[in-house]
């Protein structure tokens, strides 16, 4: 164990805030509103955006050798940088357009990150961004039996897939949509 230090986002603060965005959405799916309201209930904590690590993205600051932006704090800003380098100077107009809706398609484990801490920057930084007005999180999808994980390489891969099955991108494409897990995690599956 060391000591060292982080920067934190002050979720605490902005918990009226934050109840108040995630109250509006009371027609998300049952385990996103659940868990989200799981988290307020609990109150929110002030939570690290700074890790100790030599690969990512390093913390703009002074004094910060080693530090770097947590993903979860760095991969939502790419959503909006990502329509800048898009859409030039047109990139406001495509995120704050009346008619603008932001779907976020993910998995249960990132619930808590597109619908509290994403929407927390926005409200932080003070330019008016919209957050999510929708977001259809599944739950887990298991393979033989354990959590798919890309981080820990336990995945489809679909380079390693159409190796073996040239040609049938549309089978495994159907495979993972019929069975994807929408109201509990996937059980193991036999035969087939």
């Amino acid at each position: 164990m060391k000591a060292t230090k982080n920067w934190y986002l002050p979720l605490d603060r902005m918990q009226p805030q934050i109840e108040e965005y995630v109250n509006s959405h009371t027609e998300w799916k049952t385990n996103v509103f659940g868990q989200c309201q799981s988290w307020l209930k609990q109150g929110l904590q002030p939570r690290a955006m700074t890790r100790d690590l030599d690969w990512g993205i390093k913390v703009p600051l002074e004094d910060t050798e080693g530090k770097v932006l947590y993903v979860w704090f760095d991969a939502p800003i790419g959503y909006i940088s990502m329509t800048k380098e898009l859409k030039g100077d047109n990139w406001e107009k495509y995120w704050k357009a009346e008619d603008t809706k932001l779907v976020h398609f993910i998995g249960k484990d990132n619930i808590v990150f597109h619908c509290i801490i994403f929407p927390a920057m926005l409200m932080a930084d003070g330019r008016y961004i919209p957050g999510a007005d929708n977001v259809p999180a599944n739950e887990f999808m298991n393979l033989e039996g354990d959590k798919i994980s890309t981080s820990r390489n336990w995945a489809v891969w679909l380079h390693e897939y159409l190796e073996e099955f040239p040609g049938k991108e549309d089978v495994l494409r159907y495979v993972l949509t019929a069975n994807a897990p929408e109201t509990k995690d996937s059980r193991n599956r036999t035969g087939g």
